[in-house]
């Protein structure tokens, strides 16, 4: 590929990726929304004593035993949130990113189709990639970063809190 067709695809690129936001963020609203229509946090949250709901296989039922509030035991002892509710806030998240990168991929292919054969260079090595790093003025780079993420600092948790029933 020319070094000019390579320029343009790599632009046409960009100016997709920049103009998909705007569908990305109606993707998540659409997949977080089909929560509430199908019913399931209704379900999940509900407090009528006269059913037993089993909240554990409604997770698994949904998202896949990758969602079992038992795999988040270390971590719900760790920040004192229940290991359903971290169980449901990190398979939401997964499965609403998931969903919304297979869209974007599918309608990144649908707009430039096959990309071709992808050109193995073997004189390309990860020694020229590093070598290239050194020129750069590191303070710089400190500096740019310092100024993008800003200074965070951590918050340590001296003591365990107590473990609360579901």
């Amino acid at each position: 590929m020319n070094t000019d067709k390579s320029r343009k695809q790599i632009e046409l690129t960009l100016d997709f990726i920049s103009s998909y936001n705007e569908i990305f963020y109606q993707d998540i609203t659409t997949h977080l929304g089909s929560f509430i229509q199908d019913g399931f946090l209704k379900n999940l949250f509900n407090k009528d004593t006269s059913t037993s709901v089993d909240k554990t296989q409604m997770l698994i039922e949904k998202f896949g035993d990758a969602a079992n509030p038992a795999n988040f035991t270390s971590q719900a002892q760790a920040t004192n949130i229940q290991p359903t509710t971290l169980s449901l806030l990190f398979s939401t998240a997964l499965y609403v990113s998931s969903r919304s990168w297979e869209n974007f991929a599918t309608k990144y292919y649908m707009t430039f189709g096959d990309m071709g054969e992808i050109a193995y260079d073997e004189s390309v090595t990860d020694d020229e990639y590093e070598s290239s790093l050194n020129g750069l003025d590191k303070e710089e780079i400190f500096r740019d970063l310092n100024n993008k993420i800003g200074l965070q600092t951590p918050n340590p948790v001296d003591d365990t809190p107590p473990v609360l029933p579901d």
